[in-house]
């Protein structure tokens, strides 16, 4: 065999293996651009369905937000609220309703209502803040006897719970002071 004629069993071998070699290079290769295509396909279509389901939601909540202010400013359930916290006697609240009602629906005839509606709730307001007035002089003194009874009570009690223990604390006083009493006693001179 002629080492330079390229047909050496080695040679020939080596050539085979360099061809393998490029063709599983290859093959990893196209597989791994496969993947990757795969991956940016997929993700082209994760995007464009996003922006779409995106895109389909902020209009549905911009319908439904245009639905939900037309419900909370409709002008006869603000009336019929306004209404119902004058009767529980929330006037604040009641004018505050009102406020929402004139400022919404100006020209409604329940805004019409709702300017005499205002009107009883004003008139309302001060006949409850006379009365008010009128009663407080009373009710802060009726107030002030409940609460000088309640203190007298505790003190009552806290000087009875004294004086039963009274007896024990004066043990006590006197154990703990027992041996400086002797020692002062002791030391004082005794005079005949």
């Amino acid at each position: 065999m002629d080492l330079h004629q390229g047909t050496h069993p080695i040679h020939y071998e080596l050539g085979r293996y360099d061809l393998e070699d490029a063709m599983a290079t290859f093959r990893d290769n196209l597989l791994v651009n496969r993947i990757i295509a795969l991956l940016v396909g997929g993700l082209l279509v994760f995007a464009i369905m996003s922006l779409t389901v995106v895109q389909t939601s902020k209009k549905a909540n911009a319908e439904m937000s245009i639905a939900l202010d037309a419900s909370l400013y409709e002008a006869e359930r603000l009336l019929a609220d306004a209404q119902a916290q004058m009767d529980s006697k929330d006037y604040a609240e009641s004018k505050d309703t009102l406020e929402i009602l004139f400022t919404n629906r100006p020209g409604s005839a329940e805004a019409e209502e709702g300017k005499a509606l205002l009107s009883s709730i004003d008139t309302a307001e001060a006949a409850a803040t006379a009365r008010w007035e009128e009663a407080k002089p009373q009710i802060k003194e009726d107030w002030s006897q409940d609460m000088a009874a309640e203190l007298r009570a505790e003190s009552d009690k806290e000087r009875a719970d004294m004086e039963a223990n009274l007896e024990k604390t004066i043990q006590q006083a006197w154990d703990d002071a027992k041996s400086e009493v002797r020692t002062t006693w002791e030391e004082t001179p005794v005079t005949s």
